[in-house]
């Protein structure tokens, strides 16, 4: 009969080595874990980035575009109405993604992380819903604008129409850009729990 030589000694020895490379792999899986979610918010902060672009874009460029335009000749209260829209717009940027652009992934709690991340999400979403009713109200004040102070009726329609394509295509674009971060918050809680 053979005679079984694996002592006590042995099998701690063996199971501490196995303990080890499981915290090693741990420590490795966290690691990755971590560096993908990094990657992940960095293209958060692009999408972000391009959207407050935007805004400033809008905001500077609003007198000469509705006000000071000779086809357009928005009022002031219009093209006011319209900068603080896009600096409230910048503003919703900054609070939705403060707490998560904020943090070190590196050596942060993930439970924290995680709710940081849930609560961005929802507001993103919620933003969705108050942004299209937004959108309706200040297109419909831009139609009136145009169709109060155009000199030339005839210019008046291909105007609106002009204004209502670039809102639709804007609108579009600002969409897609919302849901793309929606998207990835969802990615990232779903690492997160999995």
């Amino acid at each position: 009969m053979e005679e079984n030589n694996y002592t006590l000694e042995q099998m701690r020895a063996d199971y501490q080595q196995l303990k080890e490379r499981l915290e090693n792999q741990e420590i490795i899986n966290d690691a990755l874990m971590r560096e993908a979610m990094g990657g992940k918010v960095r293209s958060m902060r692009g999408t972000v980035g391009w959207s407050i672009a935007c805004a400033v874009f809008v905001f500077l460029t609003a007198p000469f575009i509705f006000h000071y335009n000779p086809v357009v000749q928005a009022s002031w209260a219009f093209t006011i109405a319209t900068m603080l829209l896009m600096a409230f717009c910048i503003f919703l940027d900054w609070k939705f993604n403060h707490k998560v652009q904020g943090t070190d992934l590196s050596n942060c709690d993930m439970l924290t992380f995680s709710k940081h991340v849930r609560e961005m999400k929802a507001n993103y979403a919620g933003w969705i819903k108050w942004a299209f009713i937004i959108i309706v109200f200040w297109a419909g004040w831009l139609i009136a604008e145009v169709l109060l102070n155009v000199e030339e009726k005839k210019l008046a329609i291909p105007m609106v129409v002009g204004l209502l394509f670039g809102l639709i295509v804007g609108g579009i674009i600002g969409y897609r850009m919302d849901r793309k971060i929606i998207r990835t918050c969802s990615e990232i809680i779903n690492q997160i729990e999995n």
